[in-house]
């Protein structure tokens, strides 16, 4: 039995595979890195810090497009409910190496306890596979509290910086496609060239007019109306605005594109 860990740059991801490893020794276990060319420069970091401790290389991929160069290959505005970055850069990619390698084999997902709700998903979409299996080492007993950051720290390792700044992943640079307004509020207050890029670019493709030209990343929720809101007018709102940003200490969720 080989196993195989998707690594996506998070403190859960790495957790999990800790524990693979524990389990099921190194030669028996692979770890695979979907890379979007979209990260935060510290996780490279990361990533080295964590081969030196397993003494083990993280296999890399890369399609070659960033997850906004996927939305205009779609000619989309991408957004929570559409984000083909998902599919394009990690899900495809990931099942094709996976159905290449010898069986039988368990995939394994930086999936907790908190998550249960996503669990079915990706047990649907890669045990399709003959031979494959989909286990969550984060559901192992002694369950794991979500005190990633801290095991790492344990492990004589620098968590990620995106945590530092509170974010509750360490995905695709703080500008993940599917996170809430809170998330792209802390990138416009903590990395403000992050923000303004997206936003630039998302001004540009509703400019392209047709389904883009009413197109937002984010929607405005309030008062249980659902509308279109861009970047711009979601920073020029809360300019002025004192608000308190919630904090955590580390992967408050496991990536989105697991599945």
């Amino acid at each position: 039995m080989k196993h195989i860990v998707s690594i996506s740059g998070g403190s859960a991801s790495a957790v999990a595979a800790d524990r693979v490893i524990e389990r099921y020794g190194s030669d028996s276990t692979i770890l695979w890195f979907a890379d979007t060319l979209y990260e935060d420069e510290d996780l490279y970091r990361f990533l080295i810090d964590l081969e030196n401790r397993w003494d083990k290389k993280i296999v890399r991929y890369t399609d070659g497009r960033t997850p906004l160069q996927v939305a205009e290959d779609r000619k989309l505005i991408p957004n929570n409910w559409a984000a083909p970055c998902s599919y394009e850069l990690k899900q495809k990619p990931f099942k094709e190496y996976i159905t290449a390698l010898d069986k039988p084999l368990t995939v394994h997902l930086g999936l907790d306890w908190s998550e249960v709700h996503r669990h079915a998903r990706p047990k649907e979409v890669y045990e399709e596979i003959d031979g494959v299996t989909v286990d969550f080492p984060l559901m192992w007993k002694p369950l794991a509290y979500m005190g990633y950051t801290r095991t790492i720290e344990e492990w004589g390792i620098k968590a990620p910086r995106l945590y530092e700044l509170g974010m509750p992943h360490n995905n695709c640079g703080g500008r993940c496609i599917r996170q809430g307004l809170g998330e792209w509020l802390r990138l416009a207050k903590y990395l403000p060239e992050r923000y303004e890029e997206v936003s630039q670019w998302e001004q540009a493709q509703r400019a392209k007019g047709g389904p883009r030209a009413n197109r937002t990343i984010v929607r405005d929720r309030a008062d249980g109306d659902s509308s279109p809101l861009t970047l711009a007018e979601l920073r020029e709102r809360n300019a002025s605005s004192q608000l308190e940003l919630f904090t955590t200490a580390g992967d408050n969720f496991g990536c989105f594109c697991e599945y």
